[in-house]
């Protein structure tokens, strides 16, 4: 099997799967990541075909008529573009490179989010009704995020985290290796999917990545940082098959 013999948009599914296992064991050339890259992209579209991540955000906040919203990981702007107009939003990313035309007036961090949540948490406090976290796609890093998160989420508010459920293992990868990339934020997305936890959560199989929905949640209850780090621990000594085993491990949570 040859990428030359596939035609990716037709392909079934198995054979996909077989040539990305292929492409993944040669040299990385340019080629060979744009393969890849379509590989990826064709999986997400057919297992997150009913769905698009910045359609979830825009009916959030056009039905919700979210009035507080804070963004962790703006880059291009994508999803801040969706803030309502009169919105009071919050952008946090080290290197903004916005794109879009933005509705709303936001106030724009250029920080990590680490230093944002160091500074500016007791200020925002039980301020923001909608959180998307799409920073850093690292476990630990994460989850630090949905914790600090925690503090300024206004009661009965939701916290959103983009790219929570990879359509392959090789974009799952703690560190970068190919174009398309979720990095292990399912494993932060673990560590709060607890029982022991007063809230709720879900897996919301949308278009490219899936995102990780924290709702309901006790204003008056915050996990110990340790606990939250343990079980990431415990996500990243997990091993699945394939793709698919994982998914289907993090929607039966």
């Amino acid at each position: 099997m040859t990428l030359e013999t596939v035609h990716i948009p037709t392909a079934p599914t198995q054979s996909l799967r077989q040539l990305e296992n292929i492409l993944l064991s040669k040299k990385r050339t340019r080629d060979i990541a744009s393969a890849l890259m379509k590989i990826h992209d064709e999986l997400a579209a057919r297992e997150f075909p009913d769905l698009q991540y910045t359609d979830y955000l825009r009916q959030k906040h056009v039905e919700n008529n979210i009035e507080t919203y804070l963004e962790v990981g703006v880059r291009w702007g994508d999803a801040l573009r969706l803030a309502n107009a009169g919105c009071q939003a919050v952008g946090v990313d080290p290197e903004f490179d916005i794109k879009h035309p933005l509705l709303a007036d936001p106030t724009l961090f250029g920080m990590l989010s680490d230093d944002f949540f160091f500074e500016y948490s007791e200020e925002y406090r039980n301020t923001f009704e909608l959180i998307f976290l799409d920073g850093l796609h690292e476990a630990r890093q994460t989850a630090k995020d949905i914790y600090h998160a925690l503090e300024v989420l206004k009661e009965g508010g939701e916290i959103l985290v983009h790219d929570a459920m990879p359509i392959s293992l090789a974009v799952s990868t703690p560190t970068q290796q190919t174009r398309f990339w979720t990095g292990n934020v399912w494993q932060a997305a673990y560590a709060f999917s607890s029982s022991e936890f007063p809230w709720k959560w879900e897996y919301v199989p949308a278009y490219p990545s899936g995102l990780f929905k924290l709702y309901n949640i006790d204003p008056d209850f915050k996990p110990s940082r340790s606990r939250i780090m343990n079980r990431v621990a415990e996500a990243s000594n997990m091993k699945f098959a394939n793709a698919p085993a994982l998914l289907s491990f993090l929607k039966a949570l």
